[in-house]
């Protein structure tokens, strides 16, 4: 009796806890869809850099820019129109932006990673 429990335990144990990306709740059928990202601190410091970042966006990298230099060193209209060509490269790709403090943002690559408020 004890050698049919511990069969049928080791079976709904191996039923329950499935593999670690099925507990993380990443379905079977799904799995395909997995990606995997990686998280950078990048310095903004001027506009020509915006290319740079798109590259990076596209290379699954989450980005953290630390816009304090860009801030203090760019005319406000200039900058406004520089985070609005990274607004719609996010849009058609996504992704998505959001302000961390004063001078912080955080961009997401594509849609499997969303900010929420």
């Amino acid at each position: 009796m004890v050698k049919k429990l511990g069969r049928s335990w080791k079976r709904l144990e191996n039923e329950l806890l499935g593999s670690p990306e099925e507990t993380m709740g990443f379905s079977r059928e799904f799995s395909s869809f997995k990606q995997s990202f990686i998280i950078k601190k990048y310095d903004f410091s001027s506009l020509e850099q915006v290319e740079e970042i798109k590259k990076e966006l596209l290379g699954k990298r989450i980005l953290i820019l630390n816009a304090k230099d860009i801030l203090q060193n760019i005319d406000v209209t200039q900058l406004k129109r520089g985070i609005e060509d990274l607004k719609s490269f996010l849009r058609e790709n996504g992704g998505s932006m959001a302000r961390l403090g004063d001078q912080y943002l955080i961009l997401t690559p594509n849609s499997y990673v969303k900010i929420s408020n």
